[in-house]
């Protein structure tokens, strides 16, 4: 072969060659192309599921996409995320079962319902209380689990959803159990309500308690209302005091008395607060042991008027004989002591009224019984002493014996009959314008026509002698005594007044009671205390009525009052004397 034919061969194969390069290139940079793209998308899907931007061609080309490495990177970071997923996990694991850990030890039954009412979750108190063994419920209706396919109206989840905020039952009851429901709304991103918290707390126990709790105090209540009834009931001041010397109980006469109001004391109250000092040592005398618990304690109101107390105190001792305190009883015996002072003076008076009379007797009688030839005048003046003298002891012993027979209850007998009122008053009068010479009588009585009254002519005769005695005793020498008369709506009403010397309100509070004498200073003044009290039993029996007025130094009226005769019988109104009725015919 020639050299030229050589050449020739030689240049075609290196075109040859330099083609199959270039196709080669070609072919290289179509599958680096390929290559490149397949990375570029890859890392964009990668970087799409990090959340970044993709790869932007403009600044990053094919031959830096190859030297950066982003696959290296993007797997790298994706490592880097799924160590720090898997963290979370771990985390997330741990607060779910911290949180489960506490969704089931919370003492309430706790169901999360979705918007459907269907149970997402539950914790085991309400596997104790609504499910039992039936624990497959997830998905089910809440409705047709615990309220057994019935809905009631008190049913909170309704009312959850509707209002979208909190809602709460306090009297919701299941299978014989009360419970306080509580139901709460949970909301997504968007706001709507994605779950409904459900929690049922068992109040059974607690309202059985607070049922008897309440029936404690209420018994309680009534127990301390009973006390308090029986102590306010005690007709005395009562206190009870403790081992300490406090006071622990005081009904409320004894707090008036003794100035204290027990439920004011901020602190305890010790029996040292008492205002009087006798009834501290009775009290301090109990917790020695001493055995006189009895004492007359004097107490004074705003007047200065005095009141006797009698305190007496009871021990009170435990099983051991310990000393625990003790219960004392303040009683008001003024009245006693007042009628104990006013029996003394009268067995005094009485004694005195009862002497002088029996002196004069008796000094009589012995002058009757010497051997002295006494002139006939002589004799009868003696006589007639000894006479006055022995009606003034049968008028003693009629009244002790009238009053006697009053306080033991035996009824009056009286005879009651139409008299003329002008005679009874003369009969009345009579003995002692004969007597009582001193004082001048007056008698005015209606002229224009006779009053006639129905009376006991012996009770009636009584009561006026007795209010007249007074009027005498009580009255000056020369003073006048009236007795006034008047008719006046089927009754007739008898005034007698005197000139004497009066009473004080607090003396005519008491003219009435037995043995009470206005002024016992003067012993001058005979007489029992009992006249007045007679008139107001006889007045009474009469069915008539006594009141009394009167003033210091301006004299003192009584006042009497009688039914009026309904029928005047002729006859009837000769005068009856005190010896044909009977004395003290009561």
């Amino acid at each position: 072969m020639s050299q030229k034919n050589k050449e020739c061969k030689s240049g075609n194969s290196l075109e040859q060659e330099i083609e199959q390069l270039r196709a080669e290139n070609a072919r290289l940079k179509k599958s680096n192309a390929a290559a490149n793209a397949y990375i570029r998308q890859k890392v964009d899907q990668m970087l799409k599921v990090i959340g970044t931007k993709t790869l932007n061609p403009d600044e990053l080309d094919d031959a830096s996409l190859v030297e950066f490495d982003p696959i290296g990177t993007v797997t790298g970071s994706f490592q880097y995320i799924l160590d720090n997923l898997r963290a979370t996990n771990k985390k997330l694991q741990f607060a779910h079962d911290e949180i489960q850990a506490v969704f089931d030890s919370v003492g309430a039954a706790l169901m999360v319902l979705n918007p459907q009412q269907e149970i997402v979750a539950f914790n085991r108190k309400t596997e104790e209380l609504f499910l039992g063994m039936n624990t497959d419920v997830l998905g089910a209706s809440c409705k047709n689990i615990v309220c057994k396919g019935h809905q009631p109206e008190s049913c909170l989840f309704p009312k959850v959803v509707n209002t979208g905020r909190e809602q709460t039952n306090q009297d919701w009851s299941f299978e014989g159990r009360d419970f306080n429901v509580v139901g709460r709304p949970i909301f997504d991103n968007s706001g709507e309500i994605s779950h409904v918290v459900m929690a049922y707390s068992d109040v059974t126990a607690r309202k059985a308690a607070e049922t008897a709790l309440r029936q404690s105090l209420d018994e309680t209540q009534e127990a301390n209302s009973k006390i308090e009834g029986i102590l306010n009931s005690v007709p005395d001041n009562l206190l009870v005091t403790d081992a300490d010397d406090r006071i622990i109980l005081m009904n409320r006469r004894a707090e008036v008395l003794l100035g204290i109001c027990l439920h004011d004391k901020a602190h305890d109250c010790n029996i040292d607060l008492l205002p009087e000092p006798k009834l501290v040592q009775l009290l301090k005398n109990a917790r020695n042991g001493e055995s006189s618990l009895r004492e007359d304690l004097s107490f004074y109101d705003d007047n200065d008027n005095e009141f006797i107390y009698q305190a007496r105190a009871t021990i009170i001792r435990s099983s051991d004989g310990d000393f625990r305190g003790c219960i004392t009883f303040l009683h008001d015996v003024t009245e006693q002591r007042e009628v104990e002072r006013m029996k003394s003076e009268f067995v005094s008076t009485a004694a005195h009224e009862l002497r002088t009379p029996l002196t004069t007797i008796i000094g009589y009688t012995d002058l009757l019984l010497n051997d002295v030839a006494w002139g006939k005048e002589q004799m009868t003046e003696y006589l007639q002493q000894i006479q006055i003298k022995a009606e003034h002891l049968a008028n003693i012993v009629t009244d002790l014996l009238d009053i006697s027979r009053i306080e033991s209850g035996e009824s009056l007998k009286l005879n009651q009959s139409s008299y003329p009122l002008k005679e009874l008053c003369d009969e009345a009068l009579a003995g002692y314008t004969a007597i009582s010479g001193q004082h001048a009588f007056e008698l005015d009585l209606p002229e224009d026509e006779p009053v006639w009254v129905e009376v006991d002519h012996f009770a009636f005769i009584q009561v006026l002698e007795n209010i007249l005695s007074n009027a005498a005793k009580y009255s000056p020498e020369g003073g006048n005594i009236r007795v006034s008369a008047r008719a006046e709506n089927g009754e007739c009403c008898i005034s007698i007044s005197d000139e004497g010397i009066g009473m004080s309100p607090d003396q005519l509070e008491q003219v009435f009671e037995k043995f009470y004498r206005a002024n016992t200073a003067n012993t001058a003044i005979s007489g029992t205390g009992l006249g007045m009290t007679i008139v107001k039993h006889l007045v009474e029996a009469l069915n008539g009525t006594v009141a009394v007025e009167s003033e210091p130094d301006r004299g003192t009226t009584v006042h009497v009052t009688f039914p009026l005769a309904e029928v005047i019988i002729p006859g009837e109104s000769e005068n009856i004397s005190v010896e044909e009725k009977g004395v003290g015919n009561i």
